[in-house]
């Protein structure tokens, strides 16, 4: 798999980010989520911290919020003003004094992220959305349920109206969730348990998105290219783009564009859904395709190998959990 040397190092080079702040001085969730090369970590990096196996060596007590409030701490916001105080941070009233004097975003890093990205753009190169298989009797869906840090994946055959195969497995994990690097964080998993399969698989159902993605390249899609398999990606949510028509009992497909690009589409399934699901093509599928077989397997408002997965995975975390 490309990148996985950098995943498996991600939390490490966060880590010693982290590390790089000196005391007396202050920096921010931002300024570490840039640091590793996207804003749109900054969430991760909250998790990361509160998390952090090297506490107090690795001082997350000197991340701040950006506008100079402490912000969380494992341990309470009290021992984190102590623990700056100490150091000769004044803090009054929950917020930096001096905040801007003191603050610290001089970081030296290798931007792991951008290479990531960069790794999407070129697997995104390689995907087709033309219809590249012979037979779709046998369809997987698969899935994932989380337990810090160990992830339970699933994944349940199927061959026409019934289950065939079901494996699971189980997979430490080194990487955060970040929005729009899934892929990063669920493909270890998902292709170790692909690893363990006898059976021969048509199409695979994913919980996650296929081309319905703000670079193009969603977990379905960085799945399919990998294994050479085709995907179609389902979700739950709308990640990106925006719906032609309003979804409804009497109206249950929408085309989802942005700038007039086909994406994938909103589809409502059974009478107690209430919302839609959201369908894309991801590696070797078209979006006609995708989209009937989805619906020929939504006896409820989720694909059934879908949710059977779902529910397996669920079931091997509680077992082992």
């Amino acid at each position: 798999m490309k990148g996985l040397q950098i995943i498996e190092d991600f939390r490490d080079e966060f880590y010693s980010l982290v590390s790089q702040i000196p005391e007396g001085k202050v920096s921010t969730y931002g300024a570490l989520a840039e640091a590793l090369g996207d804003k749109i970590a900054a969430r991760a990096v909250g998790k990361m911290l509160n998390q952090n196996p090297y506490a107090p060596v690795v001082p997350c007590h000197r991340v701040v919020r950006s506008d100079g409030s402490l912000g969380g701490f494992a341990t309470g916001k009290d021992k984190k003003k102590s623990m700056l105080e100490k150091e000769g941070v004044t803090v009054k009233n929950g917020n930096v004094m001096d905040f801007k004097d003191i603050l610290f975003s001089d970081f030296k890093s290798d931007s792991p992220l951008k290479k990531l990205r960069q790794i999407q753009f070129e697997v995104k190169e390689e995907i087709s959305l033309q219809d590249s298989f012979n037979n779709s009797e046998r369809i997987a869906g698969v899935d994932i349920s989380y337990s810090y840090p160990t992830a339970y994946s699933a994944l349940s055959i199927w061959d026409e109206e019934e289950q065939i195969c079901l494996y699971t497995e189980k997979y430490e994990v080194e990487f955060p969730y970040i929005p729009t690097y899934l892929a990063f964080r669920e493909l270890p998993p998902l292709l170790k348990l692909l690893k363990k399969v006898e059976t021969e698989i048509d199409i695979i159902m994913v919980d996650g998105n296929g081309v319905l993605h703000p670079e193009g390249i969603g977990l379905a899609s960085h799945l399919g290219v990998e294994t050479n398999i085709p995907t179609i990606g389902v979700a739950k949510s709308k990640l990106y783009g925006t719906l032609t028509e309003k979804v409804d009992q009497n109206n249950r497909i929408s085309e989802v564009r942005e700038n007039e690009k086909l994406l994938g589409h909103a589809v409502l399934e059974g009478d107690r859904a209430k919302n839609p699901i959201y369908v894309s093509p991801g590696h070797h599928v078209s979006h006609h395709k995708a989209v009937e077989l989805v619906r020929k397997y939504c006896k409820y408002k989720v694909p059934e190998p879908l949710r059977k997965a779902h529910i397996e995975a669920k079931k091997r975390r509680k077992k082992d959990g």
